[in-house]
């Protein structure tokens, strides 16, 4: 049988593209294998947000393209998609002429048609993002107890410092019964762990019909697909409400986890990074959270040495991070991507500038993240494992630490499979993460 080969580069929205792309591919005849070397068709899905991204991108779609090489490796079709593809496809097609397909975002459910009846090095189609509306078939490439869902498409928020308009268009919610009928099939095929995502999951159905919201569609995946646990990724500030935090702290199966992405907290920065919310109104909403769930745990990301930034307004959002309002914090250096309304603000902040301040506020977070952990030891919590190793340590995580972002729970003595919910209690912790012991019965 044909086999395939994947490289998913950049967030989890492109994680669900490939393993559509993957599910097509296998309904069509072709075999899923991790072995680059012994594969006919490789593909990589490209990340095109930020200049790294592009960065390893590149370097990924050359280290694969070696194995079109006799002696290395098989391929005979290598296949590149995603939002780099989109974004640059006329500039990568003349300086990659290795690659033999070009996938667009809009042509995500063609992948089969593509490679069949087109000819190689033929350009994209630039369209729409693909909804998956139809539920084609997914490939579980990772966990097969955990999976993303993508609700949505494009972004309407327009952030000065932000290309993913650009790449993917306007904001587009999926129809709430194909979302519904994917969760049903993932939690029947075993998995335990929806993750919700989008750009911004709270904008989910203002542009369907009145009734179909964030709240309702929650309420119909409870419903309907019965999940032990949803969890919700990519909350903007301005879109969490009463409503929504209510039914948080009313079902046991939605995680007490938000990922916030507050990006900053000078008013003048907020403004010209086109951000609607006031930093009163960012402290107000975090507020509220905690009033309405007083043991969620909450994530955010900021950004660094966005342009003009100067030192008493880094200092800000540092004495911001100190105060303690998140449990998990990332932080990127702000990267100077074309055509996006921040390019051509002046003055820039130089990198080692930039590197500095992130690396500041990585540290003023880190004690915060030490207390956080601290709390637990001692606690009993359900804990999903997601690998056991060799000697026995599983590595999972509890309802407090979304998959790839946040720290682990190394739990010992554990004796089962990966993809069970298990009764722990912490032992002690490191600067991110717990160890922890299986509960007697």
């Amino acid at each position: 049988m044909k086999k395939l080969a994947v490289v998913s580069l950049g967030c989890a929205k492109n994680l669900v593209d490939s393993e559509i792309i993957i599910g097509q591919l296998v309904n069509a005849g072709w075999e899923y294998t991790p072995d680059f070397a012994e594969a006919e068709l490789i593909l990589v899905n490209t990340c095109g947000f930020i200049e790294s991204a592009k960065t390893e991108s590149i370097e990924h779609i050359l280290e694969m393209a070696k194995f079109k090489k006799p002696g290395v490796g098989k391929c005979r079709k290598l296949v590149v998609a995603g939002c780099l593809v989109q974004r640059y496809a006329q500039d990568l097609a003349a300086d990659l002429p290795e690659v033999d397909y070009w996938v667009g975002l809009g042509e995500i459910g063609e992948v089969v048609a593509k490679i069949e009846q087109e000819t190689t090095g033929s350009l994209p189609q630039i369209k729409e993002p693909f909804l998956n509306d139809a539920n084609l078939n997914r490939y579980q490439a990772t966990l097969q107890h955990t999976a993303y869902v993508k609700i949505a498409e494009g972004c309407n928020h327009c952030c000065s410092y932000c290309a993913i308009p650009l790449i993917k268009g306007r904001f587009r919610s999926r129809n709430p019964e194909a979302i519904v009928r994917e969760t049903v099939e993932l939690v029947q095929a075993g998995v335990k762990e929806i993750n919700l995502i989008a750009q911004d999951i709270t904008m989910y159905g203002r542009d369907l019909a009145s009734s179909v919201n964030l709240t309702a569609l929650l309420q119909m995946i409870i419903n309907e697909a019965k999940p032990q646990w949803i969890r919700l990724l990519y909350a903007y500030p301005s879109g969490i409400d009463t409503e929504l935090l209510e039914l948080i702290a009313r079902e046991s199966s939605i995680c007490n986890y938000l990922d916030i992405p507050f990006q900053h907290i000078n008013p003048r920065i907020l403004k010209l990074m086109n951000r609607p919310d006031a930093p009163e109104k960012l402290r107000e909403k975090l507020g509220l959270i905690r009033k309405l769930i007083p043991e969620i745990t909450l994530r955010t990301t900021f950004i660094t040495g966005f342009p003009t930034e100067t030192p008493a307004e880094f200092n800000e959002l540092l004495n911001f991070v100190e105060e303690g309002h998140f449990e998990h914090v990332g932080v990127f250096s702000y990267s100077r991507e074309e055509q996006t309304k921040a390019f051509d603000l002046k003055p820039q902040v130089n990198k080692a500038t930039k590197e500095k301040r992130k690396e500041l506020l990585l540290q003023a977070q880190q004690p915060i993240t030490q207390q956080f952990l601290a709390r637990q030891v001692q606690q009993e919590q359900q804990v999903l494992i997601d690998r056991v190793a060799n000697d026995g340590t599983a590595i999972g995580r509890s309802q407090a630490f979304a998959p790839d972002v946040d720290g682990v729970i190394y739990v010992k003595g554990y004796q089962g499979k990966p993809g069970e919910l298990v009764s722990c209690r912490a032992t002690h912790h490191d600067a991110y993460n717990l160890w922890a012991e299986v509960c007697p019965i």
